[in-house]
């Protein structure tokens, strides 16, 4: 008998991605979002369930009878608007007896990072759900590897051939994650109750620099690119005025001036021990580039 899984955010970057993993390793999902007609849109082989994040009930209600679930937090507007997220899904969990969490913090999060508002958040809310009654499994992916295609982070990139993300020292190796390459170890979680209470840092393969990956991006847009990074505060300031938030400013300027702590192959996951914990095969960076 198939397993069924909620994905929840599954029109997202994030989540639809999860469900044609799900979908592929022959799961029976329930794509949940707040558009209905967008789910059906995106995920025609998925069954289609409105909820969002803000209502208890709904979340029960998708969690109902279901083997496991996939969740990651959207993009807060207001500051409490994690803590809320998280704390309506716990109590939904609770009251639906999920068997299986299997949860992302969308960024880096763990003790080994240095201190910043955003590490922080992110360490203390798998530490929230790790130490709940709720069975899970919480992966810890890198800096996303699509943020690479957002004109609002890379804008001078495709104009210019200018890179000048992330703002890191060029002898950084930066470890990066694909939407893709986390799904596919999601996808696996969901079917591995035998690994709940245990998080894992998870990537893509090759932590490059930044001029490596201005390489990788020149063979991609068929012109020279050069990596010439902004400061931290550059970039959160450029990010800040895009969105219109002040707090996103000040947000990401402390992220990125905590990874910039971290020399070297300081970020370097091994992820070795993730193909063989979750039997799945990553792609590499330069790879996922190409098929862009």
């Amino acid at each position: 008998m198939k397993k069924t899984v909620a994905i929840f955010g599954a029109t997202g970057a994030q989540g639809a991605p999860v469900v044609k993993a799900a979908v592929a390793r022959g799961l029976k999902v329930r794509a949940v979002a707040r558009d209905l007609n967008k789910i059906t849109d995106m995920h025609s082989d998925a069954e289609a369930f409105s909820a969002t994040l803000d209502d208890v009930d709904a979340i029960a209600q998708a969690l109902a009878g279901v083997d496991a679930a996939f969740l990651h937090l959207p993009m807060p507007v207001g500051p409490d608007d994690a803590q809320t997220w998280l704390t309506n899904f716990m109590i939904a969990a609770k009251r639906a007896a999920l068997p299986l969490l299997v949860y992302t913090t969308s960024g880096p999060a763990g003790d080994r990072y240095p201190e910043s508002m955003m590490v922080q958040a992110g360490t203390a809310g798998m530490q929230a759900l790790l130490d709940s009654e709720i069975a899970t499994i919480v992966l810890q992916p890198g800096i996303y590897l699509e943020n690479l295609r957002a004109d609002m982070i890379v804008p001078k990139l495709d104009r210019e051939g200018i890179l000048d993300y992330p703002p890191l020292d060029t002898s950084t190796q930066i470890q990066w994650t694909s939407h893709h390459d986390q799904a596919l170890v999601a996808a696996a979680a969901l079917t591995r109750p035998d690994l709940a209470g245990n998080a894992y840092e998870i990537g893509t393969k090759g932590s490059l620099t930044g001029e490596q990956l201005a390489k990788a991006l020149t063979n991609k847009l068929g012109k020279p690119v050069t990596f010439a990074p902004l400061t931290p505060a550059e970039f959160g300031q450029r990010v800040g005025d895009a969105i219109a938030s002040p707090g996103a400013a000040f947000a990401l300027t402390d992220l990125y001036t905590s990874l910039a702590k971290m020399r070297d192959a300081e970020m370097q996951v091994n992820l070795s021990l993730i193909e063989k914990t979750f039997d799945v095969c990553l792609t590499s960076v330069e790879e996922h580039i190409a098929r862009w």
